[in-house]
């Protein structure tokens, strides 16, 4: 899957950001569980599947998000996320 996993995973990271930016999130507002699982999540191929779990682990390694178990498990923007989408 190599070029092909990475370019999902981009793909995956730029669909995190661009919800944020489209709620024009801040620093700890929290992504939108019922976008996540409704409407996110429900549209991904196989492939894409396999490469959703890396990229959240990436964006929480690299500190643009962290996670938060309310009902279902969901993100938080950081202000490093917010100051890369900026």
């Amino acid at each position: 899957m190599g070029k092909d996993k990475e370019a999902i995973k981009l793909a995956i990271k730029d669909e995190f950001f661009s919800r944020f930016k489209k709620t024009d999130a801040k620093p700890g507002d929290v992504l939108s569980v019922t976008w996540l699982y409704d409407q996110f999540l429900p549209g991904l191929s196989k492939k894409e599947q396999l490469a959703l779990e890396e990229a959240i682990l990436e964006m929480i390694h690299d500190g643009l998000i962290t996670s938060i178990d309310k009902p279902k498990t969901t993100y938080i923007l950081t202000q490093k996320g917010k100051d890369l989408m900026c």
